[in-house]
């Protein structure tokens, strides 16, 4: 099952995602569902809808892990599922580190959320730089940050492939006026 628009929201209001969180959700959706979409028109089968959902919920507990040992993917896995929202779950729990190199939804949101920084499309080096100024604090952190660099990289390289097309023009999405008044906020 997948929540409806209504239920999405009223996840959100309960674990009382802040504003700075709710915007970089809803940009991480508008790149989800671009890429979803270039991924449809290349002839995949990617479920737009459960991309919709998952990129808007990713975050829904990363305040509430924040200077805890709790991972927030996985913890919000654990509330999505206890809400009956399965399919949406899986997927939110692998938006920090894939389970496989599979092009599927959990790809797409995960990608997606890498190229997003606060509110902002970049490029994944732009986004790395950021993370590695604000988390790389000693050499085993900085280590695993460009780790992750790498595998992001590959990631872009099977979506960029499969989409037939440069994935670095994402950064247009930043001139669509943000659409969060629509949204009930």
């Amino acid at each position: 099952m997948i929540p409806s628009y209504d239920e999405a929201w009223r996840i959100i209001e309960a674990c009382r995602m802040p504003d700075h969180v709710l915007r970089h959700s809803l940009m991480v959706r508008r790149v989800a569902l671009v890429i979803g979409s270039r991924l449809n028109t290349s002839g995949h089968e990617i479920d737009l809808y459960l991309v919709d959902r998952a990129s808007l919920l990713h975050d829904i507990c990363k305040m509430e892990c924040i200077g805890t040992l709790k991972d927030h993917a996985l913890t919000a896995k654990e509330v999505l599922c206890a809400e009956g929202f399965h399919r949406v779950g899986e997927v939110v729990a692998q938006h920090v580190r894939l389970n496989s190199y599979d092009l599927d939804e959990a790809m797409v949101v995960n990608y997606a959320d890498k190229r997003v920084m606060h509110d902002r499309v970049v490029s994944l080096t732009r986004r790395f730089l950021d993370l590695m100024e604000r988390y790389g604090t000693d050499d085993l952190r900085r280590e695993r940050i460009l780790m992750h660099h790498q595998t992001c990289l590959h990631i872009q390289e099977i979506i960029a492939k499969n989409c037939n097309g440069d994935l670095e023009g994402m950064e247009t999405l930043n001139l669509i006026p943000c659409d969060q008044t629509f949204y009930g906020r």
